[in-house]
Formats: structure tokens, C-alpha cells, sequence
């Protein structure tokens, strides 16, 4: 990195604070962790708003705790504002954690962080409080080590980008200056197995639904099972009827409203590392990639192509031991990733067309959460610079994509002025975000800062 302002010995003291501080960096972070922040559990949900309010004022950011009044049971959207100059950044970031779910699956409870191996263990552990955590240190140790910042940063920290943050334009909508910026940085950011940063400049949007069918009035005695229609068998004969045999979607019109990629993203693509799917491979355990995709077609369909996922599926009894029944009702729960410029209501009215079609008109389905996709052109300066960065601190080539697979809250942030975004930071697959033992490296934290 380069500042007019700040010459090496100014930096050489920010990497001394960082040195000096992490240990007591770590521990900050495993007290943060330890509330319990899922949805649903309105106390651990304010008590963790109220510390990110807190240690927000702590670093000297001008703070407000936006509520919406007729809707108490909404988490706030704390936001805090540091620094001045010609340019704002928005920082998109959450206080809300993934369910720990399921706890057996933990080597130590979730919300009791614990460190071993070099890493701090908890929920929340990278995804976001250990991503949230080392911006607000990098601010500190900045001002400390260098001077006040030379552009305003704006920290949007909501409590819901975990279901989908559904209350986020409300929220925003009580503050709309809030939205007005130059640019945003998304809540995280990646490090390649192999310590490349990664930097892309948006994420995919997504599409949850719930699949719901009932074959018949109430659950049978079992032996009727000989004529009685069996949900549970419906409902997986409808989910089938989605899939071709390789397991890729068969949903015709699940493309809807898919913007071409540019000769831009194209490049991008075609200079992605082809060592990520080796990574992805070994990660996984897996041999093979559904289809059969490989290579640059793999990476293609994972960049621009929608994704249609079963993340649940349950009928019936699913208690230890037996209890002898065919089921009356069944459920799934879906997920589908976007890309711009598909819009939520029309792919799912392709499912409903697929079922209808197919012979499953019985089953229902449901919108749960909608988020449309936020990109940013990878040719963009402020990728430019996020990648420069990056590589100043990590001493390796960046390695660029056009979006990161996940789906954040930057439609919502972003599109009303078309506020470029990317990400940077230190996060990795084997972190284990949204699965148990999730954990954050704790050198990570100081790359991160």
C-alpha cells in the first residue's frame, strides 16, 4: 500500500500494533462470539447490537441504532461513522450468526470459543464477527500508527444477513443518506489455500422456497401402506423430477432474465485458477463434480450459471427408534443462487411451471427470501485497488472472480446509486463457516487487519 501522507516507518508501526495487539484482538473476538446470535433469539440478538453499538463508540465512530418502531422484534441496524474526507465507503457487515445446529457435530459448544492449532474455534468465528472485528482494528491501529483517515468509512452492521435480511431496506428507508457512497466493501473477504488473496466485486443473489405436499388427511398405520399415497415418496418423486440423472438442475426457465457476461467477466473466467477446483476437490472429498463439469467449464457454470439446491428435506418421524407410519405431509426447503438481472418472482414461477407440468401441481411451494445479485464490473478501479492492497500485504498475485458464490445484502446497499463494491480480507474454506467447528486462523486476523 501507498500513502502520500504516511512513509514505511509509519506502516512499520502499524505492523508493530498489529504484532502487539492480536493476542488481546483474539480475546475481544471470543467475547463477541460468545452471544448466542441466531435468529429468532431476541436477547442474544440485541445483546450482541448493543456490543457492536459499544465498540463501536470505543473507536471513536459517531453511532446510531436504527429500530423500526412497529416491528420490535426486527434486530437494529447499528451503524457507526469514522473518519472524513471527499470520499465515503460503506462497510456491510452483521452481527447475526449462522444456527449452530447440529451441536453434537461440535467439538467444544459453539458459543464457548476455545483456541487450539492456531485458530480460534466458536460460532461467528469467521462468518462475520471475525470479519467485522479486524476492519474496526485496522481503523484504530491506523489512526494510532499513521493519522486520521483520509475517507469517511461507514459501518452498516445489521442483525438479519443470515435469513436473508429481509428488514434491511426498511431499515434503510429511515436513513436513505445512508445508501448514498462511492463505494462499499462487502462483509468479507477470501485466502486461497495457497495464501493468494481473492477478490471479486459483488455476490450471486438467492431465492429461498418451501416445498409442501399432502397425500393424504392425517398419518397412516403403516400397513395401509399397500394403498395409501406416501408424502414422503411424493414429495422426493417431485424433487427428482428437477435433477437430470447427474444431479444438474432440469428446470426449464430457471435462467430466466440471465444477463450475458461481458468480455470482461469472460477474461476473468478464463484467468481464474484452475487449482481451486483441486482445492474444492480435496476439501470436499469428492472425485468428481456433478455433470461431469471440469475445468474452465466448471468454473464458467459457477460463475454465471443459477443454482437450484435442496437444503432440507423431512416427513414423517425422524425420532430415534420406530414408530410405524406413512406420513400425510412432506417438506423441502430450496435454494436457488442468482445472477443479475433475474428477478425472484419470475424463477419461481418457472418451479411452479416445472411441477405443474411434471405432474406435481399438488405440491406447493412457497417464497421464503429473495435477494437479487449486486456485480460490480471486474474492470472497475476500485477492484484495481483492493487488489493492490491485498498483495502489498500478502506478497502473492491476486486471484480475480467475478463474484463471490455467496449471497450478501449489496442489491439492498448498492443499487439504489449504483455504489461499486468488493471485498477484502482473510477468510478460507477450511474455516467451516456455517458448519460446525467453525473457526478463524488467528495469523488471519492480523493479514485481515
Amino acid at each position: 500500500m501507498t500513502d502520500d501522507h504516511a512513509d514505511d516507518g509509519q506502516y512499520g508501526a502499524l505492523d508493530r500494533l498489529v504484532d502487539e495487539r492480536l493476542a488481546a484482538w483474539t480475546d475481544e473476538l471470543a467475547q463477541f462470539c460468545r452471544f448466542p446470535s441466531e435468529e429468532g433469539d431476541v436477547g442474544a440478538l440485541r445483546g450482541a447490537a448493543d456490543w457492536t453499538a459499544e465498540r463501536l463508540r470505543a473507536a471513536g465512530a459517531d453511532v446510531r441504532v436504527i429500530d423500526l418502531p412497529d416491528r420490535p422484534e426486527v434486530p437494529p441496524l447499528v451503524v457507526g461513522e469514522i473518519g472524513s474526507g471527499p470520499r465515503t465507503v460503506n462497510l456491510v457487515q452483521h452481527y447475526d450468526v449462522q444456527p449452530a445446529v447440529p451441536l453434537e457435530l461440535w467439538t467444544k459448544p459453539p458459543y464457548e470459543p476455545e483456541v487450539r492449532d492456531g485458530r480460534l474455534f466458536a460460532r461467528g468465528a469467521t462468518d462475520n464477527k471475525g470479519e467485522f472485528l479486524p476492519r474496526l482494528w485496522a481503523v484504530e491501529a491506523y489512526r494510532e500508527a499513521i493519522g486520521e483517515l483520509p475517507v469517511r468509512l461507514r459501518f452498516l452492521v445489521e442483525g438479519e444477513e443470515e435469513s436473508g435480511s429481509p428488514s434491511l431496506n426498511a431499515l434503510l428507508d429511515r436513513a436513505p443518506e445512508l445508501r448514498q457512497a462511492d463505494a462499499a466493501l462487502i462483509e468479507g473477504g477470501g485466502l486461497a489455500p495457497d495464501d493468494r488473496p481473492e477478490i471479486a466485486g459483488g455476490g450471486r443473489g438467492i431465492i429461498v422456497v418451501r416445498l409442501h405436499v399432502r397425500t393424504i388427511a392425517y398419518d397412516a398405520h403403516s400397513s395401509a401402506a399397500v394403498i395409501l399415497p406416501n408424502a414422503a415418496v411424493r414429495m422426493a418423486q417431485a424433487l427428482a423430477s428437477m435433477y437430470t440423472a447427474d444431479g444438474l438442475p432440469a428446470v426449464e426457465g430457471l435462467d430466466v432474465g440471465v444477463r450475458p457476461p461481458t468480455p470482461a467477466q469472460l477474461d476473468v473466467v478464463a484467468h481464474m485458477p484452475l487449482e481451486r477446483l483441486d482445492d474444492d476437490r480435496r476439501e470436499y472429498g469428492v472425485d468428481r463434480f456433478i455433470g461431469g463439469r471440469d475445468g474452465r467449464e466448471a468454473l464458467h457454470a459457477m460463475t454465471f450459471a443459477p443454482t437450484l439446491n435442496v437444503q432440507g428435506l423431512w416427513s414423517g418421524f425422524i425420532g430415534e427408534g420406530d414408530k410405524t407410519i406413512t406420513p400425510a405431509e412432506a417438506d423441502a426447503r430450496l435454494d436457488i443462487r442468482i445472477v443479475p438481472d433475474q428477478v425472484p418472482e419470475a424463477v419461481v414461477d418457472a418451479v411452479r411451471r416445472h411441477l405443474a407440468n411434471a405432474g406435481f401441481d399438488d405440491v406447493e411451494v412457497r417464497l421464503e427470501e429473495a435477494e437479487p445479485a449486486w456485480w460490480t464490473p471486474p474492470d472497475h478501479p476500485l477492484l484495481d485497488a483492493a487488489a493492490r492492497a491485498s498483495e502489498a500485504i500478502v506478497g502473492k498475485p491476486t486471484s480475480r472472480y467475478v463474484s463471490m458464490p455467496g449471497t450478501v445484502p449489496m442489491h439492498q446497499v448498492c443499487a439504489p446509486h449504483r455504489v461499486p463494491c468488493t471485498l477484502l480480507g482473510a477468510g478460507r474454506d477450511d474455516c467451516h463457516a456455517h458448519a460446525p467447528d467453525e473457526n478463524v486462523r488467528i495469523d488471519d486476523l492480523g493479514r485481515a487487519v
